[in-house]
């Protein structure tokens, strides 16, 4: 019934085209096939890199991968009118110490840590888009949000009809491997694939979208698991989403969406009860004894009056609703909200929100909580000073219900948290250029227990003041002062730091060097113990041309820890190079031959 309503809401917005017309619309096939022909026949252009990080440390565990390096490449190639963007990206994470060893390279491709090895293209011509390797798409927040998969997709938006659709892995497996640091979890390998189908503009659409993901129980056959630790699960959602202008100015979007998730396919399997229900079963999900459904919802309404916008907002996720096609969501949540915004109101512009929230929609939770939620963001600029402040404030009630034969522990945590900065920007009689800025802020947490346990509060201040310099002569420079404080339950820890760095560009700025150091102390007025670190860096970049450059860093960090009389110190130090550069073959695009310019330039 919500689809139905939803579907005839959009479409009677009173669009002067109909749909059949469009449909019934005839195709110039001969005008296409012209139009995709046109312009240069062939052109690419593109940029790529390699780099290489060292890490060694003396008196201390190693805390780093010993040598790791990026292999990457960006190009886009152009045939005739059809534009084919290509990307790759190899990443070894090893514990050879040099890259000279011969399973090194061959690690970029085989070896298990590479988990961020990518290789894909998109091209696209007009309205026709085709996706094949390692790409990312979007159907909508609660169905497909930008999961990477490997495989194949397509986009397609032939006036305002749309669709999209994709296949492929979306994780890969992963075998038991002990022969890491830290021994991994076992992972099934995932497929998927959706579609999306709709009608509309950017603006002013309604889609309806089917995404399912299922794990590969053979993908680990030789791998032996424990029972319990790793079942092999299942994921089907439904979608609608829309966005319309209801009138000038007004806009309201919408996402719903129905989710059902196994978290073991070889449970038996459920027949669907008679009567009306939204527990779907059907030949590309089947029910089983560890199967759950959930709904997420989400709804906007803003209307714009001039530089100000107002706005409300409604958000529900069950605590059941799952999509595997999004890395992470938070669930068991409902909000409602309003919002206020300016911009460009006299050099003031401000970004106001308000609301309520609340968790266990289903009750199944020991701990639940209504919370007042606010927050305020306002910024003003007056010649060369800029004032910001930043302001939020959470009230909670949370009820833990130890059991059924004792009374209700009552929880109330208020959470406050204030910041501001300002800055000052001018210019010097030489032309240097002066820059100083100021932050500071505060976090405060209580928990006011109704008992007679006490009342625990978590402070946290920051303040940094930072003066940067640049003068014409390719000088550079700045200083900076930092002083953070974290109290908890009376247990109080200070942390001073300074720096510095100066840089100068050398050679007609084809060669950028700096040299900077910044120091940490850390102590605790309830505790002898102490902590200093030091970091000292160099940074060059060296242009070799207007396409090509080299990057060097070398960071000495000095760590000491004193505790009492006693002193434990250990030093670390990390090395990097980098190679880029930037690329562009355009074999078919005409000089200029013009003979009177010529003329003018031999003059």
């Amino acid at each position: 019934m919500i689809l139905i309503f939803c579907l005839v809401f959009w479409i009677t917005n009173g669009h002067s085209q109909n749909i059949e017309d469009l449909l019934n619309r005839k195709k110039d096939s001969t005008s296409f096939i012209k139009n995709m022909l046109s312009g240069d026949p062939f052109s690419v252009t593109g940029n790529y890199g390699l780099s290489l990080r060292s890490y060694n440390t003396d008196g201390e565990m190693v805390r780093q991968t010993p040598l790791s390096s990026t292999l990457y490449a960006n190009a886009t190639a152009k045939l005739y009118s059809i534009t084919i963007p290509v990307s790759f990206i190899l990443n070894n994470l090893d514990n050879f110490s040099h890259p000279f060893h011969k399973e090194y390279f061959q690690g970029m491709l085989s070896n298990q840590r590479n988990r961020l090895s990518r290789l894909g293209i998109s091209p696209y011509y007009k309205w026709i888009k085709v996706h094949a390797g390692h790409r990312y798409m979007n159907f909508s927040n609660y169905t497909l949000s930008n999961h990477n998969f490997l495989g194949a997709g397509i986009e397609l938006t032939p006036g305002k009809l749309r669709f999209a659709a994709m296949a492929g892995r979306l994780v890969k497996a992963e075998p038991i491997d002990l022969a890491l640091d830290r021994p991994n979890l076992p992972v099934y390998r995932r497929e998927g694939w959706g579609f999306k189908a709709g009608y509309g503009t950017n603006s002013d659409f309604i889609d309806f979208i089917l995404f399912r993901a299922k794990d590969d129980a053979n993908s680990l056959e030789n791998q032996v698991i424990t029972e319990g630790i790793l079942q092999p699960e299942e994921n089907l959602v439904m979608a609608i989403k829309g966005q319309k202008v209801i009138v000038k100015n007004l806009q309201i979007d919408f996402e719903l969406a129905r989710s059902g998730r196994t978290r073991n396919m070889n449970d038996d399997r459920v027949e669907r009860s008679g009567g009306l229900s939204l527990d779907y079963s059907n030949p590309i999900f089947r029910r089983r004894t560890s199967t759950s459904y959930g709904n997420a919802a989400t709804a906007n309404l803003t209307y714009r009056l001039g530089k100000i916008q107002l706005g409300a907002g409604y958000q529900r996720i069950d605590p059941q609703f799952r999509t595997f096609g999004a890395y992470f969501f938070n669930d068991d949540i409902e909000n409602y909200t309003a919002q206020l915004s300016g911009f460009g109101i006299k050099n003031f512009s401000f970004t106001g929100t308000a609301g309520l929230q609340r968790n266990n929609l289903d009750g199944s939770r020991q701990a639940s909580y209504r919370r007042f939620i606010s927050a305020l963001n306002a910024n003003y600029q007056v010649k060369t000073w800029i004032f910001g402040v930043n302001y939020s404030n959470f009230n909670s009630t949370i009820n833990y219900v130890l059991s059924q034969d004792q009374d209700s522990l009552k929880v109330v945590i208020v959470t406050s948290d204030v910041s501001g900065n300002i800055s000052k920007s001018l210019t010097g009689n030489n032309g240097a250029m002066h820059n100083f800025n100021l932050r500071g802020g505060l976090q405060k947490v209580n928990q006011n227990l109704e008992t007679p346990a006490g009342n625990p509060a978590t402070n946290m201040y920051y303040a940094n003041l930072g003066y940067n310099l640049r003068l014409k002569s390719d000088w550079n420079g700045n200083l900076n002062l930092d002083y953070n404080q974290n109290s908890l339950s009376g247990i109080r820890q200070d942390r001073y730091g300074i720096g510095g760095k100066i840089g100068r560009s050398l050679f007609k700025k084809k060669l950028d060097l700096a040299l900077g150091t910044q120091a940490y102390r850390g102590s605790s007025p309830s505790d002898i113990r102490s902590s200093m670190q030091t970091n000292s860096s160099l940074k060059a970049n060296w242009k070799i041309s207007k396409l090509q450059a080299l990057q060097f860093q070398l960071n000495v960090i000095q760590n000491t820890r004193i505790t009492g009389s006693s002193t434990d110190k250990f030093s670390e130090l990390i090395a990097s190079i980098g190679f880029n550069g930037r690329f562009e073959y355009k074999p078919f695009v005409k000089k200029n031959t013009n003979p009177k310019i010529d003329q003018k330039d031999e003059k």
